[in-house]
């Protein structure tokens, strides 16, 4: 039976006004552009949409007319003016409440990853994905960046900026980390800042070796691979971890630089290079070295865990994961069962990345004193 497109098309609209801020004033004129776009005379009529999603109401309409989904989505999304308007009276309010509505907006149309996630001790994974298309301008350091959310499940995002001197990207650091209360991190003179809204398994990991016990201190850490902690007033902290990114960098030393915020100030300086992409893990990111890890989609691993069902061949791709925890039916404890797994498969494979040993990430801090 033939499709009615312009039922299809009003599905769309009910949508937008429950779930994208269309207001009901401009549905008649999204519904005649969205006619326009699949060629057909426009009908505004009631039409009810279930309890689909934003995809598969999208993918039904492709299927009967197709159509750029893209300029669907285009049509139907808020202008960027109207979110980041929404967006700062509600960080006026609720600075948290503020970036979950700009993660749940886009969310609901497929622009940011929103399956499981988990976390283990601080190792946090998530579904790695997102279009990268929908942003706001978020005020940092003086500067409105471009902030673009990517995974709902930890908050995932960039900020765009190229920062590259030792000392802007130590500010700028501390600034957004001051300002928001999440997590950020950046190859160290290169690339975009990444950053989320959990804490780290850089926190969570113990002191090694006290290495500077001033009123900055710092620490070598028992992690997956060397990394440095720098932490104490503010000021005076943003002031020796731009000291020590800079050394590293003149020794030639690549390491990721993240920032968080709680009692004190506190930098780390982890020195691994970009992990490898597997079946399993996601390309690495500058949270990677953190601990905090983007994977493929995991949904149906873990029904298949809280189920203690057999893994059918088209998950093959989880099976190292499946066996190391074991086909028992485990529930309501699934998700921590996989995060554990994870965790465990991820420390391997960051170990791997290391750039360089712990004898000199101690020369690194000695020579950061000495200047």
């Amino acid at each position: 039976m033939k499709a009615n497109i312009n039922n299809l098309l009003n599905k769309l609209i009910a949508f937008a006004e429950d779930n994208l801020m269309l207001d009901s004033l401009d549905a008649v004129y999204a519904l005649n552009k969205l006619a326009t776009l699949v060629g057909v005379k426009p009908e505004l009529e009631e039409a009810d949409y279930g309890d689909a999603t934003y995809t598969e109401l999208l993918d039904e309409l492709c299927a009967a007319a197709p159509v750029d989904k893209a300029a669907v989505t285009d049509i139907l999304l808020p202008l960027p003016h109207t979110v980041n308007y929404y967006f700062n009276d509600q960080f006026s309010r609720n600075p948290q409440k503020a970036f979950e509505f700009i993660f749940d907006l886009y969310a609901q149309v497929g622009g940011v990853a929103s399956s499981v996630s988990g976390s283990d001790k601080g190792y946090t994974h998530y579904e790695a994905g997102g279009d990268g298309k929908h942003f706001v301008a978020l005020p940092v350091g003086g500067d409105h960046l471009k902030y673009t959310p990517l995974s709902l499940g930890a908050c995932v995002g960039t900020l765009e900026c190229k920062d590259f001197m030792s000392e802007d990207i130590a500010s700028r650091m501390a600034a957004f980390a001051d300002a928001y209360k999440m997590t950020i991190a950046k190859a160290a003179g290169d690339g975009d800042y990444y950053t989320c809204g959990v804490n780290t398994a850089l926190s969570a990991a113990p002191v090694k070796a006290q290495l500077s016990d001033g009123a900055v201190k710092i620490a070598l850490l028992d992690y997956a691979v060397p990394a440095l902690s720098v932490s104490g007033p503010k000021n005076s902290t943003i002031r020796e971890a731009a000291k020590l990114i800079k050394t590293a960098a003149d020794k030639g030393l690549p390491c990721v630089v993240a920032c968080e915020v709680g009692q004190w100030t506190k930098f780390y300086l982890v020195f691994a290079k970009p992990t490898a992409a597997t079946d399993v893990f996601a390309a690495s990111t500058p949270l990677s070295a953190c601990g905090v890890f983007g994977t493929v989609k995991m949904d149906a691993l873990l029904s298949v865990l809280e189920k203690g069902t057999a893994l059918s061949t088209d998950l093959f791709r989880f099976k190292a994961i499946y066996d190391s925890i074991g086909g028992v039916k485990h529930g309501a404890k699934a998700g921590a069962a996989l995060a554990a797994e994870l965790a465990k498969a991820y420390k391997a494979i960051l170990s791997a990345a290391a750039t360089c040993d712990e004898a000199a990430v101690k020369a690194l801090a000695e020579v950061k004193a000495d200047a």
